[in-house]
C-alpha cells in the first residue's frame, strides 16, 4: 500500500480540527446558578435558551461551510506541502557534489532506497536539518566514530528487515494465488456437487444418457455386421470414407 502524501496527512489533520469546531454547543445544566437574581419581568425560560443555542449552532455551521470548505482545506494542505518541499530543496542545494544527500522525506521503507544507502558513514552523508536536532539546538552531537558505528548498525538492521519483508511479500503473493485457486471451493453446492456422481445428480444423468447411446451404437454395429457380411463375401465393396462408415453406423443414410 502506498504511503499517504504530505497533502493527504495535512488535509486529514485540518478536517479533524474542523470537526471539533463543528461540535454543537450545549448550555450548561447549571447556567441559572451562575446568573444574578433575575428580575420578575425578564425571566429566561429553558426553551428560550435552547432556541438561542440552536440559532448559534446554525450560524456556526454556516460559517464553517463558508470558511472551511473542502476546497479551502485542500488548498491549505497543498500550500503546506509546497512550503515543505521549498525548505527541503533549499537545504539540498548546500551539500558538495561528492556527498550522498538523504532528504527529509526519504522513504526508508522502500527496498531500492535502502539498498542504495552507502555502506560507510565517512562524513559524506548530507542530512536534512530535521535529522540533526542536537546541532539545530546548538548542542554538541556524538563523535564521528560513534556516529559511524551507529549508522552501520542501523543500516545493517534496516537491510535485514527489508529482506525479511521481501520474503514475506513473496509468501503473501503465493498465498493469494492459492486463495485464488481455492476460490471455486467456497460454494461447494454450486461448484463441486454438480460434478459428483450421485443418485439423480447431473453427472449421473449424463452418464446414463451415454450408456443408452453406447448401447444403441453397439446394437447397430452388430446388426450392420450381420447384414453386410454375406454381401461382402459375394461382391467386394469400394473403400468407404470414415464419414460414410459413421453414417451407416448411426443410420443416417447414404452420404455422398
Amino acid at each position: 500500500m502506498d504511503e499517504p502524501s504530505i497533502t493527504a496527512l495535512k488535509a486529514a489533520f485540518i478536517r479533524s480540527q474542523v470537526r471539533h469546531l463543528e461540535t454543537p454547543l450545549e448550555p450548561s445544566t447549571q447556567w441559572r446558578d451562575l446568573l444574578l437574581p433575575e428580575p420578575t419581568e425578564g425571566h429566561l425560560s429553558d426553551k428560550m435558551i435552547q432556541d438561542l443555542v440552536s440559532k448559534v449552532n446554525d450560524k456556526i455551521k454556516q460559517h464553517n461551510r463558508l470558511i472551511f470548505s473542502t476546497q479551502s482545506q485542500r488548498h491549505v494542505a497543498e500550500q503546506i506541502e509546497s512550503l515543505h518541499w521549498t525548505l527541503v530543496s533549499a537545504d539540498d542545494a548546500d551539500p558538495d557534489l561528492d556527498t550522498v544527500a538523504i532528504r527529509r522525506d526519504a522513504d526508508l521503507t522502500d527496498s531500492e532506497f535502502i539498498a542504495s544507502l552507502p555502506q560507510d558513514y565517512d562524513g559524506g552523508l548530507h542530512l536534512h536539518p530535521d535529522h540533526r536536532p542536537r546541532e539545530r539546538e546548538g548542542r554538541e552531537g556524538p563523535g564521528d566514530a560513534e556516529r559511524e558505528e551507529r549508522y552501520t548498525r542501523m543500516r545493517e538492521e534496516l537491510l535485514s528487515l527489508s529482506q525479511q519483508r521481501d520474503v514475506l511479500k513473496g509468501k503473501l503473493a503465493q498465498y493469494r494465488r492459492l486463495q485464488q485457486l481455492m476460490e471455486p471451493l467456497r460454494e461447494p453446492q454450486e461448484n463441486i456437487q454438480p460434478n459428483l456422481v450421485t443418485r439423480d445428480g447431473e453427472l449421473s444423468q449424463e452418464l446414463a444418457r451415454m450408456r443408452v447411446l453406447l448401447a444403441r451404437v453397439t446394437a447397430q454395429v452388430g446388426e450392420m455386421g450381420k447384414t453386410t457380411r454375406p454381401h461382402e463375401e459375394g461382391q467386394p465393396n469400394a473403400a468407404q470414407t470414415d464419414q460414410q462408415k459413421l453414417a451407416r453406423v448411426m443410420g443416417w443414410g447414404e452420404v455422398g
